[in-house]
């Protein structure tokens, strides 16, 4: 073995990045060149001695500016889990399973504790749990029964193996997308490498460029639609009810883009040859953008009401809902779906101040359990978040009760 195998051997593998470096390995070569031995929180005073009395220099202290990592796993809230995927492609060593939509979660035995998946997660549901004191390592599902020592190296090996092999795996894909790139360009150019005549040999070179380029024009044209409509239908549903006034000019700006990225689209597939498949979706696009602009009319005119407005706002308004239901009739007219099957129900009138009875007891439950879930909370404080829980659910009870 090399030094900086000798070395990478006795770092902890976590392939965290505390040191410095993108993994262990570039640590070790770092250590080769001349760095200290004290950067690597994860490996802690045992890893320090190890490595200095391999490489025969003084021992130093743990370089405490770069945090500390005590023995610790990941752990996902399932029940939180949107399934975005990206603690997965985070993970070093392919300890998180799951797939797109669905819920992720831990192999606790194969987790080193690196904590890189907690920062990439958009609903913050990963938190680090300590390992108990004592817990000898685990080392692909099996327990060694050896000492303390021998059983952290092992560890150290399996975890390696696993990072290694991720990398290779990520190598392989990368390879074979950039071999179905190249396929793909070398289909592309094919009718111009067997035109016998040279013009014509040009002529389709040109054409084979040009319809690489439309092709993928409108294939970027589709996906910038479908990410403005999801983050459009996002912010509608997100946003309370009335939108606020910061809120609604949001939803304006999203409506403009969503439009702009519908118009750029229409404008490509008018360009294309015409088929028959394309006449729905445009269709089903007009109704989904009627729907919109009813929702959004129908938002002002309850803002404008709830904010006692000037009666000539209200009936420009009333007049701008009227128009939008008008506009959402004909494109269910020209639309080939269905109409929907509607029935009506009487609602009772919102109680604004029973909604805000509800949010805050919505608000209570949500900092108690938070509070709860911290290990270092005081005494003190899980006391007052207690006693406003209850006092918001007895509001809300004297509230509604007869």
């Amino acid at each position: 073995m090399s030094l900086i195998q000798r070395i990478d051997a006795l770092l902890p593998q976590t392939q965290c990045g505390k040191c410095g470096h993108p993994g262990c390995k570039p640590y070790a070569e770092g250590i080769v060149d001349g760095e200290p031995i004290n950067k690597c929180p994860p490996g802690g005073d045992e890893t320090i001695a190890a490595l200095a009395e391999l490489l025969k220099i003084p021992v130093l202290e743990l370089d405490i500016s770069r945090g500390s990592a005590p023995p610790q796993v990941a752990y996902i809230r399932e029940a939180e889990c949107i399934g975005c995927t990206k603690c997965i492609q985070a993970c070093p060593i392919d300890a998180i399973v799951g797939a797109a939509k669905l819920m992720h979660t831990v192999l606790i035995d194969e987790c080193t504790g690196c904590d890189l998946c907690v920062a990439p997660c958009p609903v913050d549901c990963i938190e680090m749990h300590p390992l108990p004191l004592g817990t000898l390592p685990v080392v692909g599902g099996l327990a060694f029964n050896l000492d303390e020592q021998r059983a952290r190296a092992a560890k150290r090996d399996h975890a390696r193996q696993r990072f290694e092999r991720r990398n290779e795996r990520l190598q392989r894909e990368e390879q074979q997308k950039q071999a179905e790139r190249e396929a793909r360009a070398q289909r592309a150019a094919q009718p111009a490498v067997t035109a016998s005549d040279p013009v014509q040999a040009a002529l389709e070179r040109v054409r084979a460029q040009k319809a690489a380029g439309a092709d993928a024009a409108l294939k970027k044209a589709k996906i910038d639609v479908a990410m403005s409509r999801a983050q459009l239908h996002k912010s509608l549903k997100a946003f309370g009810h009335p939108p606020t006034f910061e809120q609604q000019a949001q939803l304006i700006v999203l409506q403009q883009q969503f439009e702009a990225a519908e118009h750029a689209l229409a404008k490509l597939e008018s360009s294309a040859p015409p088929a028959s498949a394309v006449v729905a979706p445009a269709k089903d696009a007009d109704l989904k953008r009627a729907k919109i602009q009813l929702a959004m009319r129908r938002a002002e005119l309850k803002k404008a009401q709830t904010a006692e407005a000037a009666p000539e706002q209200i009936t420009t308004l009333e007049q701008a809902l009227r128009d939008a239901e008008q506009a959402l009739h004909a494109a269910e007219d020209t639309s080939e779906q269905p109409l929907p099957d509607l029935l009506r129900v009487e609602k009772r009138p919102i109680d604004s101040h029973l909604r805000q009875l509800k949010t805050e007891l919505a608000y209570a439950r949500a900092d108690l359990n938070k509070l709860e879930r911290r290990a270092d909370t005081a005494t003190e404080t899980l006391d007052k978040a207690r006693a406003r829980l209850q006092d918001a659910e007895r509001q809300v009870q004297d509230h509604v009760a007869p």
